[in-house]
């Protein structure tokens, strides 16, 4: 992430912020205890998510207010939860922090399981419950070509890559990702307006961040490490995304018609 302040005062890309600016960071979930379901975090991922916090709390704004939305699933919860401890730790006034909740514009991968969309975290029980030598439906082929490691090959990103690089019928697909990370940045607006805020420290998954990078830089840079960010300030319609070493400025893009924007809206609520 750009060093500087975060939050509050000067934009340094373009002098004094307007009353409409805000930042958004989005960060992965701390290393988790497997992928096979929905875990929480290891000592290792509270460590990560603690050590970000102490990074992110340098550059609060003393006056910054701070809200914290986060993914629905365990270990994005857990990451919030350790992450918020650590910038109370380090000295962000609790005043300032505002209550952890859930959003689901920021949910992990979604996949539609006999017709139901779901959590991957609730597909992969799925098909570790089916018995073997029972016919298999199609949705299973598709998810054993995504993922049948759920360990070190699943935290390394090897599904997501597959996901990244090749059309599925079952899991939603990399745009959609995209384009509902960038619904949530788009809401958070009028709500950081209403609680008097400009910075929200948001906790999701990599497969939503890598589909927002790909298709926002127009490469795909690999795999978000654990708690790594995307910095993104939205002013006027506008945003500049900061990631790694390349920054895109880019108006915020609306879902097209052959996405149902309001299903998009009120999925999870």
């Amino acid at each position: 992430m750009a060093d500087g302040t975060i939050g509050g005062g000067p934009d340094p890309g373009n002098g004094a912020r307007s009353a409409t600016a805000y930042e958004v960071v989005l960060l992965r979930h701390g290393e988790t205890l497997g992928y096979d379901g929905d875990h929480g975090l290891t000592p290792r991922g509270e460590e990560q998510a603690r050590a970000r916090g102490k990074v992110l709390a340098a550059g609060i704004a003393p006056s910054a207010r701070v809200l914290m939305p986060h993914a629905r699933t365990s270990r994005a919860t857990a990451t919030a939860l350790t992450l918020r401890a650590a910038l109370l730790a380090e000295g962000v006034d609790e005043s300032q922090l505002g209550e952890l909740y859930p959003e689901p514009h920021f949910d992990n991968l979604r996949f539609c399981l006999e017709g139901e969309v779901v959590d991957t975290s609730v597909a992969v029980g799925a098909r570790l419950a089916l018995g073997t030598g029972t016919p298999e439906p199609d949705w299973v082929r598709e998810y054993d070509r995504f993922d049948s490691d759920y360990a070190a090959v699943a935290a390394a990103g090897g599904p997501i890559e597959y996901w990244t690089h090749n059309p599925m019928l079952y899991f939603e697909p990399p745009q959609l990702a995209s384009l509902r990370t960038w619904l949530g940045i788009s809401a958070l607006g009028p709500a950081l307006a209403a609680a008097g805020a400009e910075l929200a420290l948001v906790c999701t998954h990599s497969a939503p961040m890598r589909a927002f990078a790909a298709t926002t830089l127009g490469e795909d840079l690999g795999e978000p490490e654990n708690l790594e960010p995307i910095r993104v300030r939205v002013e006027d319609g506008t945003a500049r995304v900061d990631y790694r070493d390349r920054t895109v400025t880019t108006r915020i893009p609306q879902p097209p018609a052959w996405f149902d924007r309001a299903w998009l809206d009120g999925y999870g609520r």
